[in-house]
């Protein structure tokens, strides 16, 4: 019986070393992931660091960038929580992405935070939901070959 309890809790504690692994920010992108998955995850990344940008340099960039690509980025939501096995996942997920936006924005002056943010301000001024899906599957596969992996 001794066994069975060690064998369960070594199991357990295997299980939550994974999920614990399996939250962190860069996870994901270590791993070779699908194209879809890929995308959706420089999708989040990309709305987080624009979030950020947008508080710290008072832009009402995010918001028009959100507005107007609400429905990819829902699409790409419903990808990384499917990806992640549920919304709680995803939640924490994406919480450590934008803590980890905030903490670099925290350890840069903010003038300099806002000159450095200036072309991201931009370019979500013009994208459109075209124009996004093109940028995150293009930074999707770089991040895909530059881990190694295959196509």
């Amino acid at each position: 019986m001794g066994g069975l309890v060690k064998k369960c809790a070594l199991a357990l504690a295997s299980l939550a070393l994974l999920a614990t692994v399996a939250a962190e920010p860069g996870w994901a992108a270590r791993r070779c992931t699908p194209a879809g998955t890929a995308e959706a995850q420089q999708a989040i990344r990309y709305l987080t660091d624009l979030m950020v940008a947008s508080n710290a340099c008072r832009s009402t960039a995010y918001a028009e960038f959100a507005l107007r690509n609400r429905a990819q980025i829902m699409r790409y939501q419903r990808l990384m929580i499917e990806h992640l096995h549920g919304t709680s996942a995803f939640d924490r997920w994406d919480t450590r992405l934008a803590n980890e936006a905030a903490e670099h924005e925290a350890t840069v002056p903010p003038a300099q935070f806002c000159r450095d943010a200036e072309p991201l301000l931009q370019q979500a001024a013009a994208l459109d939901i075209r124009g996004f899906r093109a940028y995150v599957a293009a930074r999707a596969a770089s991040a895909h070959l530059s881990a190694g992996c295959r196509r």
